[in-house]
């Protein structure tokens, strides 16, 4: 029956510390996201399968409540969530975090306790693959055929993307799509390209490191001129363009989209990062992404537009 409103999806990101939600107006995809919409809410991975979930379903109902003040109808929901995890039968098989909820069917389970129609759409995506199709439909990315995402955080996600459409293998294409575990030096891309891999840098070059530090407070040491931190951000561009430089010129890359944490840090990363990859042929553009954390929401989203990739 037609209730007069116009029709949105409650999207989610699902991440180690925060799960961000908003609600995406399908009628007017073209607006920005409905004034105080978006929230992050605190989530600890560690939790168990109670909470967790209790959390999840908290989240949803609140956005539930926002779009019938907005008068909304939610027509689905759309959750971006780290790997592995079983995207089609909606079962989680993490074990280095949300072990929790690992071997639950998470759709079947919200359903339930949201008391929703069996039917009800609800559907996963990869985040990294979330944060692409949202780059690329509403952000920096829009317009190119050939794009590599990558979201920089606790570690490295990639996806790729081939005139719209999610691509998982062909020329530059790494097994399953995967960056992170690639080979570099005398271990994986993951031990350098990763907060791990610029707090331990910074360690190594002697920062000081009296405190406990976030890549945020080395990133801010750097804009001030600290030369260690500076030195640090330096190098971790320089790493990324040579991990990149033959993968974006197998893959034919015409635009690079750079999301997560540490991309927020690009203009301290981007001129060594730019100039390793300069002479690749197809590539036009490399940049950060100008969603942030809307990225993936909207990634999310799409699939309720346009079913497929």
């Amino acid at each position: 029956m037609h209730t007069g409103k116009n029709k949105c999806v409650i999207a989610l990101d699902v991440g180690g510390t925060s799960l961000k939600w908003t609600l995406i107006d399908l009628n007017n995809v073209d607006s920005s996201i409905p004034i105080n919409c978006f929230q992050k809410v605190s989530i600890d991975s560690e939790a168990s399968a109670e909470v967790l979930i209790r959390t999840f379903v908290q989240t949803i109902k609140m956005a539930f409540q926002k779009a019938r003040a907005l008068r909304l109808e939610v027509v689905g929901i759309g959750i971006s969530m780290p790997g592995p995890f079983d995207y089609e039968k909606s079962i989680s098989l993490m074990t280095h975090k949300f072990r929790g909820i690992y071997g639950i069917d998470l759709k079947h389970k919200l359903i339930q306790l949201l008391q929703l129609e069996e039917e009800f759409p609800i559907q996963f995506e990869l985040d990294s693959e979330a944060f692409l199709i949202g780059e690329a439909w509403r952000g920096a990315a829009q317009n190119y055929n050939r794009i590599i995402g990558l979201t920089l955080g606790t570690g490295i996600g990639s996806s790729f993307m081939i005139n719209g459409r999610i691509v998982k293998e062909g020329p530059g294409i790494p097994p399953k799509g995967a960056i992170w575990c690639l080979p570099y030096e005398d271990g994986i891309v993951e031990d350098k390209i990763s907060q791990h891999g610029i707090l331990k840098r910074y360690q190594e070059l002697g920062g000081n490191y009296s405190e406990i530090l976030e890549v945020e407070k080395i990133s801010s040491r750097a804009l001030k001129g600290d030369k260690i931190s500076s030195q640090v951000f330096k190098e971790f561009g320089l790493v990324l363009g040579k991990v990149l430089k033959p993968i974006v010129s197998q893959f034919r890359a015409q635009c690079l989209v750079l999301g997560g944490q540490i991309s927020k840090s690009f203009s301290l990363f981007a001129d060594p990062l730019k100039k390793e990859l300069r002479s690749v042929p197809d590539l036009k553009k490399v940049t950060s992404s100008n969603l942030f954390d809307l990225s993936a929401l909207y990634g999310v989203a799409k699939r309720f537009i346009r079913p497929g990739k």
